[in-house]
């Protein structure tokens, strides 16, 4: 793996995070999350006339990705509607890597190394660490499910994904392709359920669109990683972005003190030393 794949996949974890805690900022997370395809859905259907449609053998892929990212919001939403931010996402994405590396070695025979085996569950231990130190709030067992729900489809869809793209051989139209689909879909359910008429903000309108865009860049990173590298290493490499949005919920939505990474951090530190 080379350094230029760990910069991009640890830059793709800090992007993550700031668009998750854009949509959190949102109080309406069904209007967030419309706003958010309604990014996506702008920026890909101007891009896929000019990058192309992925070969053939992608196509089953794409499909049952599509399924898997509408559930994924799904869950996501419900879970950031139970629980405070910084609960909430390190449950979910701490919950994949595991996940991802066994699902790496079933359907595409990816045999991690034992320093790479040890740098994931540094990280995982890491990550998870961060919904159980002190909150102002308390651990809510429902909002938790709801989490870790979310932690087992972002593993599906990663696994799903990695196949996907390497089948594809461009991960910009692989890309491209799966973000229409999937965006498009959700605006007209949300039209359908809600009609076309939304009355929100301006700085709303902004803030959703701008996190869509921001979760676009940020998975076709790792989409590209996933062509180079392993599927359990990226999806771990991915996640210590959680490092960061437990910091966003700390400063922008007091959800907690510093203090309280320092642990985190420094296990997260280590696994990626371990991995790379």
């Amino acid at each position: 793996m080379s350094l230029v794949v760990v910069v991009v996949v640890l830059a793709a974890g800090l992007v993550h995070a700031v668009w998750n805690a854009l949509v959190k900022s949102i109080p309406s997370q069904a209007t967030s999350f419309a706003f958010v395809n309604l990014g996506v859905a702008l920026t890909c259907w101007t891009a896929v006339p000019f990058v192309g449609l992925p070969r053939a053998q992608a196509w089953p892929y794409l499909i049952g990705s599509v399924g898997c990212h509408i559930g994924y919001e799904l869950f996501l939403m419900g879970s950031y509607q139970r629980s405070d931010f910084a609960r909430a996402y390190p449950i979910a994405r701490g919950t994949a890597p595991l996940l991802v590396s066994l699902g790496g070695l079933v359907f595409a025979s990816e045999h991690v190394s034992l320093a790479g085996v040890g740098g994931i569950l540094l990280v995982v231990i890491g990550v998870m660490s961060l919904s159980y130190v002190k909150h102002s709030t308390k651990l809510d067992r429902t909002g938790a499910y709801w989490a870790l729900t979310t932690g087992v489809a972002i593993a599906v869809y990663t696994v799903v994904d990695g196949l996907g793209v390497r089948a594809s051989h461009n991960t910009l139209r692989y890309a491209a392709t799966l973000f229409v689909i999937q965006s498009t879909l959700w605006i007209l359910a949300v039209a359908l359920r809600r009609g076309w008429r939304f009355s929100a903000s301006r700085s709303t309108v902004v803030t959703g669109v701008a996190a869509g865009v921001l979760s676009m860049v940020a998975y076709t990173a790792v989409l590209y990683a996933q062509t180079r590298a392993s599927l359990g290493i990226v999806s771990a490499l991915r996640e210590t972005g959680v490092v960061w949005a437990a910091m966003i919920g700390i400063v922008v939505f007091k959800e907690g003190r510093a203090r309280t990474l320092l642990t985190p951090a420094l296990l997260v530190g280590a696994g990626i030393a371990l991995m790379s």
